[in-house]
């Protein structure tokens, strides 16, 4: 009950997870949101460039769902039998409510908050491990849970880090540990719109066998000459999938420049229909 209680109060509404879609890759090397693991006492993503110490006593729970099509994921959940701590992601390039950051998902999910719930305090800006964390404390006094809300900019992502339970001292020490946490993914720039028509040199529309209404979101990694390097489709069917892998092995953009140097850069494409917010 508690983790499901976990589950409804922090993931965003509108994240639509369409039966049968599931995320696909064009390699099998470079990493993806979704493959983190825990191993010898941390979490790691290497897509984040992200290790997390987990508190002792802690322990690895049932997996989550597939990424949404608007670009909800969750990473993982740990926890004990009175407290849980939930890694969550939200890719900013296809989320269902526009947002620039965690800053701004933060108070989205403040502005949600039902009046059951209390303000234990937050927003606030906090330092954990040399970075800048948005945080927010609420609580439902008469279920007598308490939930700590954490989150980050990492390449366009806001990666949350939410802990509720019943046990405050157990939420303490698993706060605590955040401060063990590094992130060091060597990444790619990322930049919202690089493929807009004018920026793109060339390109091939998929062709699909079959009529389908569903929201295909891409990140896609160009490379310092404007080729594509590398596709991420978050959730398709498996006959879209390799139409639409094939057709951007296709397209080729204007190479993205830093100072003045080419450069590698992430961006997002949606493909399908077009999610409205």
């Amino acid at each position: 009950m508690l983790l499901l209680l976990l589950w409804l109060s922090v993931v965003p509404q509108n994240q639509i997870l369409v039966k049968g879609t599931a995320p696909y890759a064009s390699d099998a090397t470079t990493p993806l949101p979704e493959e983190g693991r825990v191993a010898d006492g941390r979490y790691r993503n290497a897509y984040f460039g992200l290790t997390y110490p987990i508190p002792a006593g802690w322990t690895e729970q049932p997996a989550g769902p597939p990424p949404s099509d608007a670009g909800t994921y969750v990473l993982t959940n740990i926890g004990t039998p009175r407290a849980y701590v939930m890694v969550t992601a939200q890719d900013l390039f296809f989320s269902g409510t526009a947002m620039a950051g965690a800053k701004e998902l933060l108070a989205v999910m403040r502005e949600g908050l039902e009046p059951r719930y209390a303000i234990d305090s937050g927003p606030a800006e906090v330092t954990i491990a040399g970075r800048t964390f948005h945080r927010l404390a609420y609580s439902a006094p008469r279920a007598g849970l308490r939930w700590r809300v954490l989150t980050t900019d990492v390449r366009c992502h806001a990666l949350t880090f939410t802990f509720a339970g019943s046990d405050t001292a157990a939420l303490d020490a698993a706060e605590q540990a955040m401060t063990g946490l590094s992130l060091t993914a060597a990444a790619p720039p990322c930049v919202a719109g690089w493929a807009d028509d004018q920026n793109v040199v060339a390109q091939q529309a998929p062709l699909f066998t079959t009529s389908r209404f569903n929201t295909i979101p891409a990140r896609v990694i160009v490379d310092a000459r404007g080729r594509v390097k590398h596709v991420h489709l978050l959730s398709a069917f498996p006959d879209q999938a390799p139409a639409i892998l094939s057709a951007l092995r296709a397209w080729t953009f204007k190479p993205y420049r830093v100072g003045g140097r080419p450069r590698e850069v992430e961006t997002g494409i949606v493909f399908g229909v077009q999610r409205t917010r």
